[in-house]
């Protein structure tokens, strides 16, 4: 059985969310060719396919109940593989529950968040440091941006973006629109 194929996340063993190995599949019993390895926020297995993450089953199966702040309603929370933080309000809800319950997520060094850009989710093209970047000077950009607005001054921003690592930290993550191409990034520390 081939593994399935993820829009926002083309390729989960590249950037580290999924591994090459056999395995049973603590949600839907199968044995399957691919292990998934990045975040859950819900119950943990101790193991998932990527094709119960794809289908749903995964976010249902692993969902955890909550109660309310308030304490008045107990509430049945499905499972998700990434926040959904800083997501602008031209994005359709329908995608924003594609990437965080039926997408493999990604770690990173704090709280990682998915890209969006033209009013959808950006696929996920995986960790980047300096060298990885420098084609794509929209990405470079937007992190400079990032520096702007929290008070760097322009030599600290390239500093920083130089000392940026794929393996290491400081970390980019690389994504790239699904609808101009333009590519984005984020960066993270710990």
């Amino acid at each position: 059985m081939t593994e399935p194929l993820f829009r926002y996340h083309p390729d989960p063993v590249a950037t580290g969310s999924a591994v090459r190995v056999e395995h049973e599949c603590s949600v839907c019993g199968q044995t399957r060719q691919m292990r998934y390895r990045g975040p859950i926020y819900g119950k943990q297995p101790d193991s998932l396919c990527l094709h119960c993450i794809q289908s749903g089953e995964a976010s249902r199966a692993l969902s955890v109940v909550a109660t309310a702040i308030d304490g008045s309603d107990v509430l049945d929370m499905p499972a998700e593989f990434s926040d959904a933080v800083n997501v602008p309000d031209d994005v359709p809800r329908y995608v924003v529950e594609e990437i965080t319950r039926r997408t493999p997520g990604f770690f990173g060094w704090q709280q990682q968040s998915w890209l969006y850009h033209c009013g959808d989710g950006a696929a996920l093209v995986g960790p980047a440091g300096y060298r990885d970047l420098t084609p794509y000077p929209d990405a470079l950009d937007m992190l400079r941006e990032s520096h702007r607005q929290l008070g760097w001054a322009a030599d600290e921003s390239e500093t920083f973006l130089r000392r940026l690592d794929r393996d290491g930290e400081p970390t980019a993550y690389l994504f790239q629109c699904l609808r101009c191409q333009t590519h984005i990034a984020s960066w993270d520390i710990g």
